[in-house]
């Protein structure tokens, strides 16, 4: 059985920005049966669960065959059990590799800066000062998408795990 952990508190704010959303989307998309295992906010940081999560987040996740963190190389391992989320010749695999790796470390960060400035930090006078640099940033990165898909309904040739 696959079990996924998520937390059993998140605040109104965070809510469906915690990174266990987009492991739980690809399960479904994928078809796979899970079980989510809700932990605490004492429990995340317990020898057990960093065992796990080393750096005591969500999410983690365990099938009969391994256990994973991060949710960019999660979805990857769903992706390579349905080739509903990935392509089965390894090109393919590979562009949808390269893809997740642009979503996490080429347009993610921007994203997250412009939410720590306006939720985590908005009272902040840094925050106010700096969120016009993320807007731009954000703004600039989702642009580049919007060239990519250019007339196309995905980044790739058919829906994928990085669609």
């Amino acid at each position: 059985m696959i079990t996924v952990t998520g937390y059993n508190w998140v605040p109104d704010f965070a809510r469906g920005l915690v990174r266990d959303l987009r492991v739980r989307w690809a399960l479904e998309e994928a078809g796979l049966e899970y079980q989510i295992k809700l932990i605490t906010l004492e429990e995340k940081l317990t020898p057990a669960y960093r065992a796990l999560q080393p750096f005591s987040q969500v999410p983690a996740y365990r099938d009969d065959d391994v256990q994973l963190f991060e949710s960019g190389a999660i979805v990857l391992h769903i992706g390579r059990k349905s080739a509903t989320l990935l392509p089965t010749d390894q090109a393919g695999q590979d562009r949808a590799t390269a893809w997740v790796f642009a979503a996490l470390n080429s347009v993610e960060p921007f994203i997250m800066g412009l939410i720590d400035v306006d939720l985590f930090s908005r009272e902040e006078p840094w925050a106010k000062q700096s969120r016009p640099h993320w807007e731009g940033q954000v703004k600039k990165r989702l642009s580049d998408l919007a060239e990519r898909l250019a007339g196309r309904e995905w980044l790739e040739e058919r829906f994928t795990a990085v669609t």
